[in-house]
């Protein structure tokens, strides 16, 4: 493909898949700008969400030419020129600094295909200096999962949680970020004498339908997790032991970690009611078949604590997993976040979560390729931004925004203007195309074709439905492109279609054998494709086909009682995030704004080490003392500083009203139960 060739636009299918978020609805274009809900496997009613049924709107700040820097500003140019100073750039400094001197950034907004290319285009470069932000989302779940029982993925599918008995949901909030997957199995399920319990700090719709809310401290998950496994394993009445003996090992490790748990202690530490844990424990050990569906929340726990390996081992003592009904889920958010790693697109594994350093693993990738991937891990997008203008000094950002990175603002800025260059490939204009060399105009998900990978392990394939701006490439033509002229390889990027991306993947990647691009059907296909909608019915992906035991989590200090935990939600996309339908507000226990001294709707200043937010109050007593809770867009600017724990209080003005000095405030009261 060379220049800017015509090309036909024209629709070419009447329903494509949501990519807003890793549910994987079906829809298709409504009345316009609309989008109108096609049943499918995880909407099965047809249904779609606020954000789905805007899902076809065009962003803001739409790009629609190639851009390159000149003279400081971004000029518009021809594809050709485009091409031409990004192979340019990026031979010199492949000549100077070797493969490592450069950065390539995926996206769980790109197709599997494009997650794909853009890894090849690195290791064939000689670098595994290739990642995703997804990686970053779940890495303690998908950690857990992949060192204990094989995949890091969900175990089964979204269609088995009718089958529960329980079903723990911990650190997410479905019923607001996954809605259509929650009303069409979860709320069901419920409705028909599942119990939900919700284990999060801060109430929210999930907490609605639930019918026990466990709030432990932030960070505490694990030692709740603990608990319960203590419990059950102390009378034996959960235990399977039938499971246990055959299907697991470390179980006597485990047992011995558990008797280590000083009970009062913990519960001191999980700021959890010891009748709370008890009832959730009998509930469990009751239930023939359990369910643990796990956010983002539970993820970044202070220390070694890994709050989803601590309820996995609860999984394998009650025989919860590779069942019906059974297992851990992973409630991803982005619309490919588990097709982006399945992809390749991290720093240390390959295709289909194959490590880099397994000799095996690169020969299977070299047969293909005709070319060895480079053997030491690459570096995670957080070092590689560290690292821009020193090792680092050119970089390709395909969908991602590194600008808006969870770190000071202004290093951000000033690592992105180190790079000799930065080429980015984006929908729209945003915070990094601010900063880059070269701007390459992609297409969106519904106007192109490929496979996106949902959060049960479902590949489905998009069907260009709208038709694109006139200059806009997708990700897959635009990489396949920059493949055969900046590599010695251009063979290696001559496909035909997506198809053949496709279908090379799957010879590469264990997780997709067998899978062929014409033969997934409309309802999409799982992988491994010989394991239907539940892993491990048989047998673990392990050395030993077992599943491994891990220890008791270390006790975490319930640490001081300055200020409060932050707790946030999450974002859906760039394209529509919670700024349009979260409460803007502070949502804080009453208790803990009587005790401040703030009153409904009061206007407040969150602040941490110097950098604070202005908001007003609203209470909540579905927020555990202790605790507040801002919306991630609120408390971006909290979050870019790492703060964990916040002050609350009035502004200066407010506070040194008379009123106020002379009224009864509670500054330096106990807080409740913290």
């Amino acid at each position: 493909m060379t220049g800017d060739d015509a090309r036909d636009r024209s629709p070419t299918g009447s329903e494509t898949v949501c990519s807003l978020c890793g549910v994987g609805c079906r829809l298709e274009p409504g009345d316009p700008p609309r989008a109108r809900g096609v049943a499918g496997p995880a909407n099965p009613n047809g249904r779609l969400c606020q954000k789905g049924v805007r899902a076809f709107e065009s962003p803001e700040n739409r790009l629609e030419r190639p851009l390159v820097r000149r003279g400081g500003e971004l000029t518009p140019v021809s594809w050709a020129t485009a091409y031409d100073r990004v192979v340019e750039s990026f031979r010199e400094i492949l000549a100077s600094g070797g493969p490592d001197a450069l950065a390539f950034l995926g996206a769980p907004h790109s197709t599997n295909e494009e997650n794909y290319l853009l890894q090849k285009l690195a290791r064939i470069l000689g670098t595994n200096n290739v990642d995703n932000r997804s990686r970053l989302c779940h890495v303690s779940t998908a950690r857990a999962l992949s060192e204990r029982v094989g995949w890091p993925a969900t175990t089964n599918s979204l269609s088995s949680l009718p089958d529960a008995d329980v079903i723990v949901v911990a650190g997410a909030n479905p019923a607001e970020r996954q809605p259509i997957a929650f009303n069409s199995f979860i709320r069901p399920a419920v409705n028909d004498g599942t119990t939900l319990v919700h284990v999060d700090p801060a109430g929210n719709r999930t907490t609605r339908l639930a019918d026990i809310h466990v709030k432990p401290r932030p960070g505490t998950d694990a030692l709740l997790f603990d608990l319960l496994s203590a419990r059950i394993h102390a009378d034996e009445r959960g235990v399977d032991r039938t499971f246990v003996d055959e299907r697991t090992s470390g179980y006597e490790g485990f047992a011995a970690s558990l008797g280590d748990i000083a009970s009062d202690e913990t519960l001191l530490a999980a700021g959890v009611e010891e009748t709370s844990v008890e009832r959730v424990a009998d509930l469990i050990a009751d239930a023939n078949r359990v369910a643990g569906l796990v956010g983002t929340g539970i993820e970044g726990s202070p220390g070694d604590a890994n709050a989803s390996a601590a309820l996995l081992n609860l999984l394998l003592l009650t025989g919860n997993v590779g069942r019906s009904g059974t297992g851990l889920y992973i409630l991803r958010g982005l619309a490919n976040e588990q097709g982006a790693t399945d992809a390749g697109c991290v720093p240390d594994k390959l295709p289909g979560h194959q490590p880099v350093t397994d000799s095996a693993a690169r020969a299977r990738v070299a047969a293909e390729w005709g070319t060895t991937p480079p053997s030491d891990p690459g570096t995670h997008a957080k070092d590689m931004l560290t690292s821009f203008g020193d090792g680092i000094r050119g970089a390709l950002a395909v969908g991602e925004n590194p600008a808006i990175s969870k770190r000071d603002p202004d290093w951000v800025r000033q690592q992105l203007d180190a790079l000799d260059t930065l080429v980015v490939v984006d929908v729209m204009s945003n915070e990094t195309t601010q900063h880059a060399d070269v701007v390459l105009p992609a297409m969106t998900g519904a106007e192109k074709e490929g496979t996106v990978t949902n959060l049960e392990r479902r590949v489905q394939r998009l069907q260009q439905v709208q038709t694109p701006p006139e200059r806009a490439r997708s990700d897959f033509e635009i990489l396949s492109d920059i493949g055969a002229r900046v590599t010695d390889r251009p063979d290696e990027f001559d496909y035909a279609s997506v198809a053949d991306v496709f279908d090379e993947l799957s010879r590469v990647a264990p997780t997709h054998v067998g899978m062929s691009y014409d033969e997934i059907g409309r309802e999409g296909s799982q992988w491994p494709v010989d394991c239907g909608d539940v892993l491990y019915r048989d047998e673990f992906e392990t050395a030993d086909s077992r599943a491994r035991f891990g220890s008791a989590q270390p006790l975490i200090s319930p640490g001081s009682d300055d200020g409060f935990w932050l707790v946030t939600g999450g974002r859906m996309s760039e394209f529509h995030d919670d700024a349009s339908s979260g409460d803007p507000t502070l949502r804080i226990n009453p208790t803990d704004a009587r005790e401040l001294g703030v009153d409904p709707g009061a206007t407040v200043d969150v602040s941490s080490d110097g950098t604070a937010v202005r908001t007003r109050v609203q209470l909540d007593d579905g927020i555990r003392c202790g605790a507040v809770y801002l919306p991630a867009n609120v408390a971006d600017p909290l979050l870019r500083h790492g703060a964990t724990t916040v002050s609350v209080a009035l502004p200066s003005a407010e506070r040194d009203r008379p009123e106020r000095r002379n009224g009864d405030e509670s500054a330096g009261a106990e807080r409740c139960g913290k």
